[in-house]
């Protein structure tokens, strides 16, 4: 089959998964979860803060996956298991069908040529944190206030709706016609 990649970016708990994981099943899709390139936290840098590239990424790795995907090649790398904290079993993408690249920050600058098409959830703001929280059920708090948000933030003055084909109704949003004064109000 034919590879055509796309790429889903979004706020954290905008329903980025919610959606790839619907495109997966009516799409028969494979996907690559930006989460999976996760730093385990006992090796991050003791001076670890807020930065973009994430540096609690893999992000090189990523990077080169994307870029490697889009070139007709095959992927491996070990994703980070949430449950042991710990880097897991290798796994490889092959560059057939449809291959679904989700989470914050994907649509970049870097990268944003790769995809076929580039989709944006879009969620509210205003109450994202009570969802992480709730998604979290409030553990790690402390690392989404001082590193996770603060990092999305300075990502997301990169403007990624200037990039996506696709501004796509996430969490929270429920007027379509709201979608893009949402993110202009709140990044000029």
């Amino acid at each position: 089959r034919r590879l055509f990649l796309i790429g889903v970016d979004g706020r954290p708990c905008s329903r980025k998964s919610t959606l790839t994981d619907n495109l997966m099943e009516k799409l028969g899709a494979e996907a690559l979860f930006f989460d999976d390139f996760f730093i385990p936290q006992a090796a991050w840098p003791k001076d670890i803060k807020p930065a973009l590239p994430f540096p609690y990424i893999r992000d090189a790795e990523f990077v080169q996956g994307v870029k490697k995907l889009s070139q007709g090649l095959a992927f491996q790398y070990q994703p980070f298991d949430w449950h042991s904290q710990k880097l897991g079993n290798t796994k490889v993408i092959k560059p057939n069908g449809i291959i679904i690249v989700e989470g914050v920050s994907v649509i970049r600058e870097e990268i944003v040529s790769c995809f076929h098409k580039k989709i944006l959830v879009v969620s509210n703001i205003d109450n994202e944190f009570e969802a992480i929280c709730e998604r979290e059920k409030n553990i790690g708090i402390s690392n989404w206030k001082q590193l996770f948000l603060p990092s999305v933030e300075l990502y997301w003055k990169t403007k990624p709706w200037e990039r996506a084909d696709i501004l796509y109704a996430g969490r929270g949003i429920t007027n379509k016609r709201r979608i893009l004064p949402s993110l202009t109000k709140a990044y000029p």
